[in-house]
């Protein structure tokens, strides 16, 4: 029997891992290449879960996660 709460379940450590890669430039002297890295190709499959779950709102927060080191990159540019 499927469990109808498994797309969520993957959907939230996606999104958690993509999250969790912003403490890599704290412990990395090129840790935002990582960072970068690992958030562009979290925030894609967590929009395919997203797309496959139907939820607009799980859309959103993943188009977020896609930009959010670009924004990351800005802003530490902008305070140096």
């Amino acid at each position: 029997m499927e469990n109808k709460k498994t797309p969520y379940v993957i959907y939230w450590i996606i999104i958690g891992i993509g999250i969790l890669s912003f403490t890599v430039p704290i412990f990395r002297e090129y840790g935002i290449i990582t960072t970068l890295i690992l958030t562009f190709l979290c925030g894609i499959f967590s929009g395919a879960i997203a797309m496959v779950i139907g939820k607009r709102s799980f859309m959103y927060i993943s188009g977020l996660l896609l930009i959010s080191p670009w924004v990351f990159l800005l802003s530490k540019h902008f305070i140096n």
